[in-house]
């Protein structure tokens, strides 16, 4: 989830809305509907070389630091018996997920008052035809809840990916105007430059319909060659079998909504994310009811929104079939789910349907310019 704050008192508006809509919900195979293209954040045109450096040189180790990492000054800590299937650190360099799997970066400005904010988001790079997609959760890109309360009504006006991003040299120095190395972005920093999300989202940016899914094009100031050739990218697939066994990952960072957070949950439980690593959560989904979502008990927080969910992931190679981003939380006690969007056990992630493979061959298919 992007925001920090002021969360709280669009729950309850949401989930009266979302149960008077439980009857309209999206049937899990819609017909097939164009996807929507937001505004492209790097337009094709002469100076398109300069805006593409100047979008990812605004991303200072200060403005990373600051919209990246937690905001309790300390960094993650495990449970008292050490990290679990709940959420784990997936070890660097280890197989291809440590490579596609990476950390998103945005500006939002709020289209009522041009209030700027910043925060973090996950994505992953995926093979593709023209070898620059990364899938991210459509609400990293563009939200509008009711009333403008909560999240209000925001669009990213500056995105950038870090594939394989590692947050361990990270300082904590919102002051600093250095630009990231090696150590922390190892295969560089990409600038978004294009954006798709679901016809359902773009006309109900609410998390209230579902369709929670984004695809967006990269390039890099520095590298002519496309993402795909640099990291490679995990398989995708579309109507998949639900009830599976299925891995999550995503950039866990903000604790404030974080379930598993101390005071929340016993202590053999309790654990805190910093945004620095990548983490992993496994086990097996269920189907949700309403959303064609698939759900499973999982301990990650806000950060790792649009995170990989893969299929038949094999760890010795870090390979999988992506077919699904994570989207939202769910509490068990709520058949629809909303009112444990912000705090619950349980990880619902978009599951890839006829929607989402409409966005993903919109942007397989376009010019990386």
């Amino acid at each position: 989830m992007p925001s920090r704050r002021g969360v709280t008192a669009v729950l309850g508006l949401l989930a009266l809305v979302a149960a008077l809509l439980t009857a309209a919900a999206p049937a899990a195979h819609a017909a097939a509907v164009p996807a929507f293209e937001l505004s492209p954040l790097v337009p094709a045109g002469p100076d398109y070389e300069k805006r593409l450096r100047a979008e990812v040189e605004y991303w200072t180790l200060g403005k990373m630091a600051d919209a990246g990492l937690n905001n309790e000054d300390q960094d993650a800590t495990a449970p008292p018996g050490g990290w679990d299937d709940l959420s784990k650190p997936w070890p660097r360099k280890h197989g291809l997920v440590s490579r596609t799997a990476g950390k998103i970066f945005m500006e939002y400005t709020d289209v009522e008052t041009g209030a700027v904010s910043t925060s973090s988001c996950s994505g992953n790079v995926v093979s593709s035809a023209n070898r620059s997609v990364v899938l991210t959760a459509a609400h990293c890109l563009r939200i509008h809840t009711p009333l403008n309360v909560g999240f209000g009504n925001v669009v990213a006006t500056n995105m950038v990916f870090v594939p394989g991003f590692n947050g361990a040299n990270l300082p904590r120095d919102p002051a600093s105007t250095q630009l990231p190395g090696k150590d922390i972005a190892p295969y560089g920093v990409w600038g978004v430059t294009r954006q798709w999300i679901t016809n359902t989202w773009s006309q109900s940016a609410d998390w209230l319909l579902g369709r929670d899914m984004a695809a967006v094009l990269v390039a890099s100031p520095d590298d002519p060659r496309p993402i795909g050739e640099v990291t490679g990218g995990q398989d995708v697939g579309f109507n998949q079998p639900q009830n599976q066994t299925h891995h999550i990952f995503g950039y866990p960072t903000i604790n404030e909504r974080n379930y598993y957070r101390p005071g929340n949950v016993p202590a053999p439980l309790q654990r805190t994310f910093d945004g620095r690593s990548l983490m992993v959560t496994q086990g097996t989904t269920r189907n949700d009811p309403v959303y064609y979502n698939d759900v499973m008990a999982g301990a990650q927080s806000p950060g790792c929104s649009g995170g990989a969910l893969l299929q038949n992931f094999d760890p010795a190679t870090g390979a999988g079939l992506q077919v699904g981003v994570f989207s939202r939380y769910d509490d068990p006690a709520q058949i629809i789910g909303l009112l444990g969007w912000v705090q619950g056990p349980n990880m619902s992630s978009t599951h890839f349907g006829a929607e989402e493979q409409a966005v993903y061959n919109a942007a397989q298919t376009a010019s990386r310019a």
